[in-house]
């Protein structure tokens, strides 16, 4: 067999420190950017302001990163469960939103050990579920949840999308 190995690196995810914001920018601007052709100029401008204010430093949650070979490869906030601005799912549920990887750095299992990363917080909090959301187009995002065990519950209308409410009991 021919091609070059990846080097293998552990995974590591821990809370984020100043220092990573413009890692963590860089990451969710480049790992959304595939969905922009999907979106109006208007709507895509709209996402990505959401996005931007999820990742902001003072927002809501636990924003956490990933790190790969010494390097920022992912970011994910994370919402325990109680009061929130978050809306699409009951309070007592912990959320996982704005999960992005580098793209050049996919397939490496950055994106589960996030989601694992949350699920695991979602457990120390005595969270009873776990919900998020995901658009149409976000494939690779949907399957990762389906085998993390989330289930499907409904759909919604949004930017001119539909969106997908998945919820996976703990």
């Amino acid at each position: 067999m021919s091609g070059a190995r990846r080097p293998s690196y552990a995974i590591e995810v821990r809370q984020a420190v100043t220092q990573d914001l413009p890692a963590v920018h860089r990451i969710v601007t480049a790992a959304y950017a595939e969905f922009e052709p999907w979106l109006t100029p208007e709507n895509w401008s709209r996402m990505m302001g959401n996005i931007a204010r999820v990742v902001e430093p003072g927002a809501p949650g636990r924003l956490r990163v990933a790190e790969l070979g010494g390097r920022v490869a992912g970011t994910v906030t994370y919402l325990p469960p109680g009061p929130k601005d978050y809306q699409r799912v009951p309070a007592e549920w912990a959320v996982i939103r704005v999960l992005g990887v580098d793209p050049g750095l996919r397939g490496r299992g950055v994106a589960r050990a996030l989601t694992d990363d949350c699920l695991a917080l979602a457990r120390a909090d005595h969270a009873p579920a776990v919900g998020l959301h995901t658009a149409e187009m976000m494939l690779a995002a949907r399957t990762l949840y389906e085998r993390c065990g989330f289930l499907h519950q409904h759909d919604f209308a949004h930017l001119g999308l539909r969106f997908s409410i998945y919820v996976r009991s703990m």
